[in-house]
């Protein structure tokens, strides 16, 4: 770890962040240190950032202006200050190494609410913007930020979608979106660190499991219909929830639709069918039968040795099957995702399966980047591809994927994500998986069912967001529903008078 020296300032840890990223291209060295400091005055935060090594030192300096900024606002200010430091250090080490971070300064999951902001700022004192407005955007992004031109322009792309997408978004606040967790998978992928327990373990636990579910199930459905909050989208995620049977999930469906305000005629009814080894005539029936509106048929890689080292346990043909079942029983919004940086894959590996992906004409397409989750088996696998292998793998597939019509219309980032890039949703135009710009654009809350559910909590004035989150394992979930369903009602209630719909 390089040796930080700050002066009249808390530690800043996004510091930590970039010299790490910086020095995983192998372009520092490691006994380096660093003295930081700003000053602030009515008109300006200044960074300064001094990098010694050995006898040599480099300095640069970074301003901000402080207009537009509240009167006395100490968190505005240490923010400029943050920004201001991690600018100074960032065009420090670019013109130290002559390589710069694709996303400059930004750290965050959610990169678009800066664009956002700036938006909401710009309408605020001029009205509508105007076609120019892309340029100033993108120079606020460059300049800024310190954001990678190509970034910038892929930001302002999908928050144009957004906004296309769901015109009324500023209403959004006052529905809610629900998430049910499926904790059941076939097998644990060496990536994933989602709630997945064995089949093993699922027949042991589904009777129970599914009987608590059914019950939080009601209980929000009642809470929401009394409070006359009705639900935007609905997303059944895991896990893989077609790893439940049949008559399980038809089971599951049926409560939702049955119990949740507005059931059947959502904006959106999303299964997430991961796994092509789980997608089954029946299985897929009874998804159609539900009314189901958006599948997901995950290959994460054609590559037949990846998706057996990775654990998927079975073949890339299948995928081709299962997915023309999809397709056939008349599903006309199919996503697909793909994975970039899995162990042992090269860059025409990725351009394999993303031909593979492109001839079965998905209606969207999700391109991840592999990032090193914490208790993920692939962290620390030697045959990961390098930084400069998974930037040509995405952007290959932007390349690819725009030429085929998909535009670009979620976008959220993660830490120890691979090559310092991003995850980005692609999709053909009015095919958008509108639970995945909820969840990123975080405009409304998530009230998340089942096993290692998430919810979160949006205030509608503030825009907060508190978090609770239900048990992981099947049998605290079964164990804790009685607690878990009271503090959903009174969230329930107390959202809905925050949106005075009660």
């Amino acid at each position: 770890m390089i040796e930080t020296q700050y002066f009249g300032l808390a530690p800043i840890p996004e510091v930590e962040r970039m010299w790490a990223a910086f020095a995983a291209r192998g372009l520092l060295v490691q006994s380096s240190a660093l003295h930081l400091q700003t000053v602030t005055n009515e008109r300006s935060v200044t960074g300064i950032v001094v990098l010694v090594e050995g006898a040599n030192y480099a300095c640069e300096v970074r301003s901000l202006a402080v207009a537009g900024e509240k009167e006395g606002a100490a968190t505005s200010l240490r923010s400029l200050e943050r920004r201001a430091l991690l600018l100074a250090l960032h065009w420090l080490l670019q013109r130290r190494t002559g390589h710069a971070l694709p996303w400059g300064v930004l750290f965050g999951v959610r990169p678009v609410k800066v664009l956002h902001a700036w938006w909401r700022l710009r309408r605020a004192q001029a009205g509508e913007l105007a076609a120019s407005e892309r340029d100033a955007a993108l120079r606020m992004l460059t300049g800024d930020y310190a954001i990678r031109a190509d970034r910038a322009a892929l930001l302002y792309d999908v928050a144009t979608s957004v906004r296309r997408v769901l015109p009324d978004w500023q209403q959004l606040g006052r529905e809610v979106s629900v998430y049910v967790g499926i904790p059941f998978c076939p097998t644990r992928c060496s990536y994933c660190t989602f709630p997945a327990y064995s089949m093993a373990e699922k027949a042991h636990y589904a009777a129970d499991f599914l009987a608590a579910l059914e019950r939080e199930i009601g209980a929000v459905g009642e809470a929401l219909t009394v409070s006359k909050c009705n639900v935007t989208t609905v997303y059944v995620g895991g896990g893989t929830p077609t790893s439940l049977c049949a008559e399980e999930l038809e089971r599951l469906l049926t409560a939702l639709v049955r119990h949740l305000p507005g059931g059947g005629s959502w904006r959106e009814f999303s299964v997430e069918a991961g796994r092509a080894d789980t997608l089954t005539p029946d299985r897929v029936r009874v998804m159609k039968e539900a009314g189901v509106s958006r599948v997901s048929v995950n290959p994460q890689t054609f590559h037949e040795s990846t998706l057996q080292l990775v654990g998927r346990g079975h073949s890339a043909a299948l995928i081709d099957k299962r997915f023309a079942l999809v397709r056939e029983a008349g599903f006309s919004n199919i996503n697909m995702d793909l994975i970039m940086g899995l162990p042992g894959e090269r860059l025409q590996n990725v351009r394999d399966s993303l031909a593979r992906t492109l001839a079965l004409k998905p209606d969207s397409v999700t391109v991840h980047t592999l990032s090193y989750k914490r208790g993920a088996a692939v962290k620390g696998d030697a045959s990961v591809p390098s930084f400069i292998e998974v930037e040509a793998m995405l952007d290959d597939a932007e390349r690819e994927l725009r030429e085929h019509g998909y535009l670009p219309y979620y976008l959220y980032r993660q830490k120890d994500i691979l090559a310092d890039r991003e995850n980005v949703g692609y999709a053909l135009v009015s095919k958008e998986g509108l639970y995945n710009i909820a969840i990123i654009e975080e405009w409304q809350s998530i009230v998340a069912l089942g096993g290692g559910g998430a919810s979160k909590w949006r205030d509608p004035v503030t825009g907060v967001i508190t978090r609770s989150a239900n048990a992981r394992d099947p049998a605290a979930y079964v164990a804790h529903i009685d607690r878990i369903i009271a503090d959903k009602r009174l969230r329930i209630h107390d959202l809905a008078k925050q949106c005075g719909l009660t």
